[in-house]
């Protein structure tokens, strides 16, 4: 019920010496909310009289005077400081002409300044005590670097405790902010814990609860529009976190690429060196010149033309082989894979058939070639998938027997695109943010530096710094700067002397892929949790007497999917190197660890989960239109107050309890979408930071 009988409400702001009208929205977050004025048209010259100048660090004043038998009975004022415009706009109609400016609350100036931090870092599945935060700390310190002396963040007592919020008790999220607004750090903290940012009439700053305050009054109502609480809920709630890394040790395999733009083993290339008896032999021909592909093209050189068909196939072939040969190492099998004999000979035998296809120029789409390679490709997955190559990860049933087996992989391309690091976490020395390891690539190999004057090294793995390859995730191939090489001597035939040959290095990489199953789709973890009864979606009872009997459709509704890529399952195989019977080491798969219970991703997950039931649950919501200005706060449910002062000088305040009605601005989510938009096209677009992948020395 109305306390007066008729209201005038006027709006200040310093320099503008008519305002016609104004709204105004107070809404969660760190997002300024703008003031439209609409304002009479003054001079912005200073040279004239009557020059007065528009503060741009002011403040708005809201007041609303109430009053009864024609006597004021009350006042109510809403004091905005540190306010800023922006640039004017013109409204002309056939009457007048009005000017329009927007005018930013304090908010504006959150955008600014520098934090940086990393907090809640954890070593052995462990916080370290010296880096332990609780979120209402961390959330002190970034107010407090915002310059805000009048703060309340006690709501996140709760997350401390052990009765509210059952899935969020003892929560630590680890922060790694650099150099980033304050305000910018606050605000992905707290909502991601289900908490907003609001901003009080009183200038204070209060970290709230979402879906938790005061309802909305009655007193001066003049419409309203309530809600029950009837969300579209699902069943149950499920968090996908990032693609699951899977680390191994792999062998690799000398590949090239080909002039038909396929990479495949250097026996199988268009240009492979080959013997008297038209076997494979690249110690004919060794990097980095290598002169048997060299003397082929000097051979035509001089006698045709560049724009011969011959001529160019020849410099290609050639300008492939010093580009990608001995150079390029693909992954073949996680280490200790056996292959079938057979199966690689037949494998071969297509190969080197492909390549003398393609250097007799038939290339994609003519039959020769794609019959050819069509039985070369199934010829290569059926070598893998009955080789049995094992991958680290979670056990897989047989459906036969019941019994927990090793996972292998069926083909290949089920662990491309491969990561370009380890599993294995670590603290980046420069950046001190968490990354990833780098890969770690060992083998045997020459190498000039350490083994001196003699072609042949030792036979012991050696470790490849980390600037001296790439990896190109696509194809699975880590390409080094130079080309690497073992010499082998081989006893000579028939009484000849035995001679130094140049093969391949033998090579293996620790690095981590995905796992996609046979359709492509690649694994996740992942981890849902039912919604409580009384919030599930029941269909109603049929009526009696329906005519032709219809079939009652099933109940329930599947599972909301919530993305969180920062939840990540990583698997590592752990090895052993002994030596056989023969006295050669050997290396073998003898566990896997995961990184469940180090990183407590079930902790992450149902506090993820937590903050969607909260939307789920959330009170009744509604809004209301009330006479006057009302002088009511934000909390968690009272998500937007909106004020509207009219031409004629009649005030009403929206009030929106877990909605957000103003049309003036984007509603918070749409913010957030924003907010982390401008953020990802910002580091982007930097280069001063590139640490998340650093390589550094060593592995």
């Amino acid at each position: 019920m109305s306390n007066f009988d008729y209201g005038f409400g006027t709006v200040y702001y310093p320099g503008i010496k008519q305002i016609v009208s104004a709204n105004y929205s107070r809404s969660h977050g760190i997002t300024p909310d703008v003031c439209q004025i609409e304002m009479v048209p003054q001079t912005l010259n200073a040279s004239d009289s009557g020059y007065t100048p528009i503060a741009p660090d002011g403040y708005l004043l809201f007041q609303f005077d109430e009053y009864m038998n024609d006597a004021r009975t009350g006042r109510t004022q809403i004091l905005l400081q540190g306010c800023r415009p922006d640039r004017a706009s013109v409204r002309q109609s056939e009457t007048s002409i009005n000017w329009t400016i927007p005018i930013y609350d304090r908010r504006w100036k959150w955008k600014f300044g520098s934090f940086s931090g990393h907090w809640n870092v954890k070593k052995n599945g462990l916080i370290e005590p010296r880096k332990k935060k609780t979120p209402r700390e961390l959330a002190d310190m970034c107010l407090e670097a915002m310059g805000e002396q009048n703060y309340d963040t006690r709501d996140l007592l709760d997350l401390e405790k052990k009765t509210s919020l059952p899935y969020r008790n003892q929560v630590f999220p680890e922060v790694h902010w650099d150099r980033i607004p304050p305000a910018q750090a606050l605000n992905d903290m707290v909502t991601k814990l289900g908490y907003r940012v609001c901003l009080g009439w009183d200038d204070k700053v209060r970290i709230l609860k979402y879906g938790e305050g005061a309802l909305l009054p009655t007193e001066d109502l003049m419409s309203g529009g309530f809600e029950a609480n009837l969300p579209e809920t699902p069943d149950s709630v499920t968090i996908l976190g990032g693609i699951t890394m899977h680390e191994a040790l792999w062998e690799l395999e000398a590949v090239g690429l080909d002039l038909d733009g396929d990479w495949r083993p250097i026996n199988h290339l268009s240009y492979a060196t080959l013997d008297s008896s038209g076997e494979p032999a690249w110690h004919l021909s060794i990097p980095p010149s290598f002169p048997e592909i060299r003397t082929r093209f000097d051979e035509i050189k001089f006698d045709k033309k560049p724009s011969d068909d011959e001529y160019k196939k020849r410099k290609d072939q050639y300008a492939l082989a010093t580009e990608t040969v001995y150079r390029c190492y693909r992954l073949k099998y996680p280490v200790g894979t056996k292959e079938k004999e057979s199966l690689r000979q037949k494998f071969d035998d297509l190969g080197y058939q492909l390549g003398l296809v393609v250097d007799l120029g038939h290339r994609p789409g003519e039959k020769v070639y794609d019959n050819l390679q069509e039985k070369y490709t199934e010829a290569r997955r059926e070598l893998f998938a009955d080789s049995e190559p094992v991958i680290p990860g979670p056990k897989l049933k047989n459906p036969r027997t019941g019994r927990l087996g090793d996972y292998k992989l069926q083909e290949f391309e089920q662990i491309l695109p491969v990561l370009e690091t380890r599993a294995e976490l670590a603290i980046d020395s420069y950046s001190q943010k968490l990354i990833r390891r780098p890969p770690e690539v060992s083998g045997i190999y020459y190498d000039p530096q350490k083994v001196g004057d003699t072609l042949t090294a030792d036979e012991k793995l050696h470790t490849i710094e980390v600037s001296q390859f790439s990896v190109l995730p696509e194809l699975g191939i880590i390409k080094f700067s130079q080309p690497l090489v073992q010499y082998k001597t081989v006893k000579g035939k028939n009484g000849d002397p035995d001679e130094t040959h140049t093969l391949p290095a033998e090579m293996r990489v620790l690095i981590a892929t995905p796992l996609k199953n046979l359709v492509g789709e690649p694994a996740r973890y992942e981890h849902r949790e039912e919604l409580k009864a009384k919030y599930r979606t029941k269909p109603a009872p049929l009526p009696d007497g329906l005519k032709d009997n219809p079939r009652k459709l099933p109940g329930g509704t599947d599972t909301k999917v919530v993305i969180k890529n920062e939840i990540v399952q990583a698997y590592q195989a752990q090895y052993e190197t002994k030596k056989n019977a023969q006295g050669k080491e050997e290396t073998r798969l003898v566990n896997v660890v995961d990184n469940s219970e180090k990183e407590e991703l079930v902790k992450q997950a149902l506090a993820a989960i937590d903050v969607e039931n909260i939307k789920i649950t959330s009170e009744d919501s509604g809004s209301g239109i009330y006479a006057g200005l009302k002088k009511i706060e934000l909390d968690g449910a009272i998500q937007q107050v909106a004020i509207s002062r009219t031409e004629s000088g009649g005030m009403t305040t929206t009030v929106a309890r877990n909605s957000e009605v103003s049309v003036v601005v984007p509603d918070f989510d749409e913010r957030q979408r924003g907010i982390a938009l401008k953020e990802m096209i910002k580091q982007h677009n930097e280069t001063i930071n590139k640490t998340d992948q650093v390589k550094t020395k060593g592995a």
